[in-house]
């Protein structure tokens, strides 16, 4: 390599290393067929949040499509869904675990099926509130409920 190069080239390389540390990785595209597990400090299966598209607002906040969040037990011995979350949009706040959205959901599980309008899932507290036109059909038998 020529000398006149090789100054050129250690000339610019703070400059290069100075922009690279103020850069960002950002993008206004969207992620398609978005796919994003958690797990449980033991390194077991906590929730599986898939999309058919996805925009990353803010590190903390993600803005989903088609929704669909599977909740697991969160034990070794356990695959299985325990619990199914349907909505057409959500915000997803990974670092808090809280999906939110003003649109509809449907949850289903082995006890009961409930749908409604404008919600909130908080996975720590395993807790889904419905705020409006909330439907809730059970599975699970009640002995002498009417009694």
């Amino acid at each position: 390599m020529p000398a006149p190069v090789k100054k050129l080239l250690l000339f610019l390389a703070p400059a290069a290393v100075a922009l690279a540390a103020n850069t960002s990785i950002s993008s206004d595209k969207p992620v398609i067929n978005f796919h994003l597990p958690a797990f449980t400090a033991e390194g077991h299966r906590a929730w599986l949040i898939r999309g058919s598209e996805a925009r990353f607002v803010s590190p903390q906040q993600i803005a989903v499509k088609e929704l669909t969040l599977s909740i697991f037990p969160g034990k070794a011995d356990n695959e299985k869904i325990e619990t199914m979350i349907l909505s057409p949009i959500a915000e997803v706040r990974p670092d808090a675990a809280v999906i939110t959205s003003p649109g509809t959901i449907q949850v289903i599980n082995d006890q009961f099926e409930a749908t409604g309008l404008g919600w909130r899932f908080e996975h720590k507290e395993k807790k889904v509130s419905i705020t409006r036109n909330v439907r809730i059909t059970f599975r699970a038998e009640f002995k002498d409920i009417l009694k």
